[in-house]
């Protein structure tokens, strides 16, 4: 009996092997070899369409040979201009199966690239409502400092991940309404949810920073919003993260932008 299922996880090995390969998640033998660039760059560039991504190889270094290969990549987006490095694997099955598993972190990679190429974007839209946002190099910064906030009975960081934008007593809530409608057209291009899904989703957070102070650790935390791909559009972005008995996105728009008013000192 114990031969019987052995021979039949190898059947299902041998399937998988054939009819998912270049897939992100697949069986193989403990000795296959890991997605290839070429499957990366296939995958990547249908995942992404949206953003029309064209991948170039730059480089390919073998970390570790069979059995259980693992493989690093880099890769060039010549359409946006950004690279991303990818680990290709082959792993020990998740599943009580003999072989491994075909796995890579192409997705996210890319993703977590192309949104944090959007920064000066970003930037570029919060300067026309007189409110500034960190740079990549600020946030790393910022990050490190490992500054607290209180929130309820705990200390969290008050600076933790994604954009992070400074508005003054000058800047409106209506202002930082049509930033954060700005942003999710960014991080969701045509509706869009695959950059957001393979990310994992993203964070802006606002602060208070007074007009003429440029030591952006005094920022006083605001509110933070999260961009999800579960949220099918703005209206549920915005029941997401601000929730309302309205279900009329204007009346959702004008709520979130008094709320946030009455928290800009």
């Amino acid at each position: 009996m114990r031969l019987f299922v052995k021979f039949v996880l190898l059947g299902i090995v041998g399937v998988c092997s054939v009819v998912l390969s270049g897939c992100s998640f697949i069986w193989t033998t403990e000795n296959g070899d890991p997605a290839t660039p070429e499957d990366i760059k296939s995958s990547v560039e249908k995942e992404f369409s949206v953003v029309h991504p064209n991948l170039v190889l730059q480089s390919s270094v073998v970390e570790k040979e069979k059995p259980f290969q693992r493989n690093v990549y880099v890769f060039y987006d010549e359409s946006n201009g950004i690279s991303f490095t990818t680990n290709s694997v082959v792993k020990r099955p998740t599943l009580p199966a003999p072989g491994g598993e075909r796995k890579n972190d192409a997705d996210f990679a890319y993703a977590d690239a192309y949104l944090n190429h959007l920064n000066g974007r970003v930037s570029n839209l919060t300067k026309q409502y007189g409110m500034q946002t960190a740079t990549v190099d600020e946030q790393h910064m910022l990050m490190d400092s490992k500054l607290k906030r209180r929130a309820g009975q705990s200390d969290v960081s008050l600076f933790d991940e994604g954009e992070f934008i400074f508005v003054d007593d000058t800047v409106k809530g209506a202002d930082m309404v049509a930033v954060l409608k700005g942003i999710y057209n960014l991080y969701s291009p045509n509706n869009d949810k695959h950059l957001l899904s393979a990310s994992y989703g993203r964070k802006v957070t606002f602060y208070y920073l007074p007009k003429g102070e440029v030591d952006k650790t005094k920022a006083q935390y605001i509110k933070g919003f999260r961009f999800l791909s579960k949220n099918k559009d703005w209206r549920e972005t915005l029941l997401e993260n601000y929730g309302s008995e309205s279900m009329d996105t204007q009346q959702l728009e004008r709520n979130l932008a008094s709320s946030l008013q009455a928290m800009v000192k």
